[in-house]
């Protein structure tokens, strides 16, 4: 049996944010960011609700989908618009979604690759234990959407991150088909971050029990060193790669289309030189949308599926990283 991506979706803010317009209050210009991270623009919510860009997305993938049939909604997102209820639970209700069981995860920009993984397991175990005489959840199609509106987080008088990040929503709609062998592989990995290289605080109400000269509540504001980060990425990308190839039986050039989290375009042009891949095997989008952590992705996949240039057969490989730390690989044959 195969657990196949039936169909993707992609929904970004209105606003368009360039580099120039970041460069107005702090200092920094177009070329310095485009020569630091490859990001020439990205999108911001004024308006728009992270629920709004989740369901916009959700709603391109299931075109021409009876919503009835939808039995799991898994949301990867760090900016939800609540802690409760969960953003999965809002996308079942506002959506319409009545046999779907919801449910959110963070693994930061890592999210949307453990949310395929989640989900694949969940589709093949239901099954296994079907099969072994146990009731159970049977899950035959499953929405995994990464939505992020980071700029609720970003601290915009820092350069260092203000620049890179941006909001939107992805989404993957996957499906049971007998006929086809969809996900090959997948591995996911985590790392501890012994020295806080990417970290963002919670800052949550006082209680009447609180010693006010002691407690000292994080900021909740995005906090990255920027070369830990890249250190941990490039290795990071390249062992999990390396191992989904591996469990998949596969070598870099079986590969027809790889599509990484879009953090910086040095660490994708690392991946490639070190798999020995030509840079048009790499879906490069980094430019218009910045690092949309786990809606980063889906939004490179969507991209990549409608480019008219993907053929039953072909075989794409998914690739993530992030904080906690984290990574991750899926590898699926159209």
């Amino acid at each position: 049996m195969g657990i196949a991506i039936r169909n993707t979706g992609k929904a970004l803010p209105k606003l368009i944010v360039k580099n120039d317009d970041i460069a107005r209050f702090v200092d920094t210009n177009d070329e310095w960011i485009v020569s630091r991270t490859g990001i020439k623009e990205r999108n911001i919510s004024t308006e728009e609700s992270a629920l709004d860009l989740a369901t916009a997305a959700a709603r391109v993938a299931l075109e021409g989908v009876d919503y009835n049939s939808i039995d799991l909604v898994i949301v990867a997102t760090v900016t939800p618009d609540k802690i409760v209820p969960s953003m999965g639970a809002l996308v079942k209700r506002k959506l319409g979604l009545p046999n779907a069981v919801a449910y959110d995860i963070n693994t930061a920009c890592s999210g949307f690759i453990y949310g395929m993984w989640m989900a694949e397991a969940l589709m093949r175990n239901g099954r296994d234990v079907q099969n072994g005489g146990t009731r159970t959840n049977i899950i035959n199609r499953a929405l995994v959407i990464g939505v992020e509106r980071l700029s609720r987080i970003v601290d915009w008088t820092d350069r260092s991150t203000c620049i890179i990040f941006g909001d939107g929503a992805g989404c993957a709609l996957l499906e049971y088909d007998e006929h086809k062998t969809g996900i090959i592989s997948s591995f996911v990995k985590n790392y501890d971050d012994v020295t806080d290289s990417l970290t963002c605080g919670m800052e949550y109400l006082k209680t009447p029990f609180t010693n006010e000269e002691t407690d000292n509540p994080e900021k909740q504001a995005l906090s990255m060193n920027g070369n830990q980060v890249f250190k941990f990425a490039v290795n990071a990308i390249g062992e999990v790669m390396e191992t989904a190839l591996a469990y998949a039986g596969l070598t870099p050039e079986d590969i027809t289309y790889y599509v990484p989290h879009q953090a910086n375009l040095r660490i994708i042009t690392a991946a490639a030189k070190k798999f020995k891949q030509p840079m048009e095997k790499f879906q490069v989008t980094i430019g218009e949308t910045g690092n949309v952590s786990a809606a980063s992705v889906p939004m490179a996949l969507y991209d990549t599926m409608q480019s008219g240039e993907i053929k039953k057969g072909d075989k794409i490989m998914l690739m993530g990283f992030g904080g906690g730390l984290s990574a991750g690989a899926v590898i699926f044959e159209v």
